[in-house]
């Protein structure tokens, strides 16, 4: 038998008073729609495999976009009751719990009053029992590194083998998602900064570790080069020839100041190289002596 519902919300009207014998009165009332019956009703239940109910399985209604609109819980029966859902709309129906394949139902147009029935039959998730390893990974103050390379290696026979590659987003934040148990070593490596690195143990099921590391400062890494082609007027290069690197300062005055730090030659193809330069302002000289004078 299908479920009544009332038309308008319960009214209730103003006070009157009868004060006189046999005295006559009138109480009027406006009752408002009932914005219920505008409304419909999603039910049903969740099973597994077994026909087994399923509870704490969270059936969610979408809209088509997947923008969130209602949820329910199947409780100890298995069974869910999502009521006042608003009619005259399409919606999408998912179910999911943790250790269970996510879900999707059949789609509906809700119509006004109209009780809708949807079951699921949950699934174990293969992967589920695997666990997820994430972290953050910061220079020594305590900054959030951005593009870190973070390696992931089998260490089970104490050699490691390397699993799985990823990289650190804008947050400095990573994540190795489907490892099962074992015996692991994690490295973060960026340019300007040492190599750091952990072992770990992911002992049992289904487990959330979290993975954070520190990079010291390489100061030798953080270093920079110079290079670049002497060439003549013709834009022939010129080999052999003597390279000078200036650091660009300014005096008291405020005037350039050019100090020699470096000197190089150029190979066969007129390139130089200086390696191991610190930050800072350069300019380079260049010349070459006359082999025949």
């Amino acid at each position: 038998m299908a479920e009544n519902k009332d038309l308008y919300k319960l009214g209730q009207s103003e006070e009157g008073s009868i004060v006189d014998i046999g005295q006559e009165i009138r109480i009027d009332l406006e009752l408002e729609d009932n914005l219920i019956s505008a409304s419909g009703t999603v039910f049903g239940k969740a099973l597994d495999v077994n026909s087994n109910p399923v509870a704490g399985v969270t059936i969610k209604l979408t809209d088509g976009d997947f923008n969130p609109k209602y949820h329910a819980v199947t409780d100890s029966s298995g069974q869910y009751t999502i009521d006042e859902v608003d009619a005259n709309n399409q919606y999408l129906i998912l179910a999911v719990k943790n250790g269970y394949d996510l879900k999707q139902g059949v789609p509906f147009m809700m119509q006004a009053q109209q009780q809708v029935e949807r079951d699921f039959v949950m699934t174990i998730s293969p992967q589920e029992n695997n666990s997820l390893v994430a972290g953050d990974i910061f220079d020594i103050e305590g900054g959030k590194l951005e593009g870190v390379t973070v390696r992931l290696y089998d260490n089970y026979d104490g050699e490691p083998i390397l699993i799985k590659t990823t990289h650190t987003n804008q947050f400095g934040q990573y994540a190795f998602f489907d490892i099962p148990q074992g015996m692991y070593l994690i490295t973060s490596s960026l340019l300007g900064y040492h190599t750091s690195e952990t072992t770990f143990i992911i002992e049992a099921l289904d487990k959330v570790r979290n993975i954070n590391l520190t990079m010291n400062v390489d100061p030798i890494s953080r270093k920079g080069t110079i290079n670049g082609i002497i060439a003549d007027k013709n834009n022939i290069p010129v080999s052999g020839a003597f390279v000078i690197l200036f650091e660009v300062t300014t005096d008291e005055q405020e005037k350039e100041k050019l100090t020699p730090i470096r000197k190089t030659l150029t190979n066969d193809h007129g390139l130089y190289l200086f390696e191991q330069v610190s930050e800072g302002n350069y300019k380079i000289k260049a010349n070459k002596l006359d082999p025949d004078a």
